[in-house]
């Protein structure tokens, strides 16, 4: 082993110590997907591909009434990589339209990043995308590579239910909501197709979705709602708002689109298997990037938190009143929902990506 191998491999373990710890001294610092090196990409893409390849560990297990998730049990010889997926899915009516939003995703997206180093070796950072270098012309974004080393994959194929073909993640096989091989189609306007918004959000069925996440959009979100976190998150999170946009221009699992020969409620649309593409996790890394721009904008951002537990999902009627989840009322010592992906952590405990169970900041 090399000097700088070792030397990586000390920094990494450091890294390890001080996140579990809770003392934060030498920070990762998460980089845009297209700034690093071919090699850092191929190596996140091998590792997630290894989780792929693992098998479901018995201890992730379904939490919510299946007459509230609307999804099929688990199925058992399915992937590690579909763990996560499957955890997305029942706990998607706990963990959106509520407080939960951004503290638990910022927590999945980081078990899913200590499990590419724990399980597959993986000893770079979590990358994102920052969809708003893209806007203007997403299908045409040099993030959708081609490349079988260190590419992303490009749009899939219309006459083969959109599943890709090119890229790193061509072959892989995901579980739900039935087997199939990851699925993108370029969905520049959703709402044409009858997908609506929910609580008190109507939605212009011509909106062409990429003018929801431009760099003004995110710098007025950031930029705006000084200590006002629950505005801060309508905002960020609701349909119309920046979070949703990526998801659905991306459409396939990203955005829910039943693979062919499937109708609701058989395939519970949705956003709920989103995480079948990692495109999820470059995607919801850049929402934790908006959050912790908004938490270092002003000191009264940094520790401010608030929402309830019953999404408006579940209850479009409080979400006027309620926008980020109805009582009963979230705070800091709630403990987050993990469906066994992760011990118990609470909100608290992922506030600060400087402290608790965490160790990473932006560049």
């Amino acid at each position: 082993m090399t000097f700088v191998c070792v030397l990586r491999f000390i920094l990494v373990s450091a890294l390890l110590f001080v996140s579990v710890s809770g003392h934060c001294l030498i920070p990762e610092v998460r980089r845009e997907w297209r700034s690093i090196s071919p090699i850092e990409r191929a190596s996140w893409i091998n590792a997630v591909k290894c989780l792929a390849e693992l098998p479901h560990d018995p201890k992730v297990v379904a939490t919510v009434d299946p007459a509230l998730s609307l999804i099929p049990p688990l199925i058992p010889n399915s992937s590690y990589f579909d763990d996560f997926s499957y955890a997305h899915m029942d706990l998607n009516v706990v963990v959106h339209g509520t407080g939960f939003f951004l503290p638990w995703h910022r927590l999945y997206v980081q078990t899913f990043e200590d499990e590419l180093r724990s399980k597959c070796g993986y000893t770079g950072v979590q990358p994102y995308w920052d969809w708003t270098q893209d806007a203007a012309d997403v299908y045409h974004s040099t993030i959708f590579s081609d490349s079988n080393f260190d590419g992303l994959g490009s749009w899939g194929d219309p006459d083969n239910d959109f599943q890709i073909s090119t890229g790193g993640f061509k072959d892989i096989r995901v579980a739900y909501p039935v087997p199939h091989n990851i699925r993108r189609n370029y969905t520049l306007q959703p709402f044409l197709a009858g997908l609506s918004g929910f609580g008190s959000l109507s939605v212009d069925p011509l909106l062409m979705i990429n003018t929801t996440f431009t760099k003004t959009v995110v710098d007025f979100t950031v930029n705006s709602f000084t200590g006002d976190y629950i505005n801060f998150q309508t905002h960020l999170e609701n349909i119309g708002r920046p979070h949703p946009g990526p998801h659905l221009i991306l459409g396939g699992d990203n955005s829910g689109l039943c693979p062919f020969g499937l109708q609701p409620p058989a395939c519970y649309t949705g956003m709920k298997w989103a995480p079948n593409d990692p495109m999820f996790y470059l995607h919801h890394t850049m929402v934790d990037k908006i959050w912790y721009d908004w938490q270092h904008r002003n000191s009264s951002n940094k520790n401010t938190f608030g929402g309830g537990s019953i999404s408006v999902q579940v209850d479009p009627s409080q979400a006027s009143k309620y926008p980020t989840g109805a009582p009963p009322l979230l705070n800091l010592s709630s403990v987050i929902p993990s469906d066994g992906l992760w011990e118990s952590v609470t909100i608290g405990d992922v506030m600060d990506t400087m402290s608790g169970k965490l160790c990473y900041i932006y560049a």
